[in-house]
């Protein structure tokens, strides 16, 4: 187990492990690439209430030190670019050239939002529109809401994490995440980023392990004030009807179409639709799933696309040019 990647629990800004362990196989040829805590209740609700500590100093801190903090984990991030392109490639197996791209999403995801920071703001209302309202006005101005729970999935296991943590943190919340179990080293390293910064909130941030247990959990307990889910349709059912009287962003997956008509680009329209439906061995919620052909151009289109795709190349994600790996599981 020594040359095993081990992933650890945050309990905000504390590192701790577990005896009991929690190994990763890689799609690709069943090694084990990492370890993670298996997590239970009383993890998570430790987690939840470390949380709830550090929101009201995470509110209290200044916007300069969060937009520093964010400008940090980027820099860094883009320092140990290899580092999270190989463990995404372990532990996914995604293809290492898409690998890099995740990362380099990640870090622009990170400077977006920090720049953005900058423009969080209010707005003030003339209430004079009524007699009552003379010489009136009413304004109003964004706060943190207190906890966020974060649940990401395996399909972009870095960014998808970035997506949810780096607006909640920059927004002056605590959050807790529960990342994939099928990349839970990925999520550690990028959250270590975070814990270990010289800008970082104390305890703001929290990382637990494990699968259903924890994320209902999360979702169930009064202490979040929003969950942020990203997976499938089936699951984010779950939540809707667990969470109760909470703020619940949900992004579930897509059913996507195209159409070819007989004016385009065949020979272009075949090329993007072969990466389309392709790309991340089709485990995109955007991935094309539904192609509509006219039928003047059905037969030549269908011969192209499917020329297209003999050109992609399936193999190990460790090859520069391999384009599609295995599915995530059998």
């Amino acid at each position: 187990m020594s040359n095993i990647a081990q992933a650890k629990i945050f309990f905000g800004s504390t590192k701790e492990n577990k005896e009991v362990q929690q190994d990763r196989k890689s799609p690709f040829d069943g090694t084990v690439v990492s370890s993670a805590p298996v997590c239970d209740v009383d993890d998570t609700l430790k987690a939840l209430n470390i949380a709830k500590a550090a929101s009201k100093g995470a509110a209290r801190s200044p916007l300069s030190q969060r937009i520093l903090w964010l400008e940090d984990v980027a820099q860094r991030l883009t320092e140990e670019k290899e580092a999270f392109a190989l463990i995404l490639a372990k532990e996914v197996a995604k293809p290492i050239a898409f690998s890099r791209v995740e990362v380099e999403r990640c870090v622009e995801t990170i400077k977006i939002t920090a720049m953005e920071l900058a423009n969080l703001s209010g707005e003030t209302l003339p209430t004079d529109i009524m007699p009552s309202g003379k010489k009136t006005l009413a304004y109003f101005k964004r706060e943190p809401v207190g906890v966020v729970a974060c649940i990401t999935p395996f399909n972009f296991p870095l960014n998808l994490v970035a997506h949810k943590i780096a607006p909640a943190l920059g927004a002056g919340n605590a959050v807790v995440l529960k990342p994939t179990p099928e990349a839970p080293m990925t999520a550690y390293m990028f959250a270590k980023l975070f814990v270990e910064s010289e800008y970082a909130i104390k305890d703001a941030l929290s990382v637990v392990y494990g699968d259903a247990e924890v994320g209902s959990t999360l979702v169930q307990s009064d202490i979040p004030r929003v969950i942020s889910f990203t997976g499938s349709v089936p699951v984010g059912n779950i939540i809707t009807k667990q969470a109760g009287i909470k703020k619940v962003s949900l992004e579930l997956g897509g059913n996507a179409a195209t159409y070819i008509d007989k004016s385009a680009d065949l020979a272009l329209a075949a090329t993007r639709c072969a990466f389309g439906a392709f790309y991340n061995s089709g485990q995109v919620c955007i991935s094309l799933q539904r192609i509509y052909v006219n039928e003047e151009v059905y037969e030549v289109f269908a011969q192209l696309i499917a020329e297209e795709t003999n050109k992609l190349k399936v193999g190990s994600p460790y090859e520069e040019d391999t384009f599609m790996g295995p599915l995530i599981d059998e």
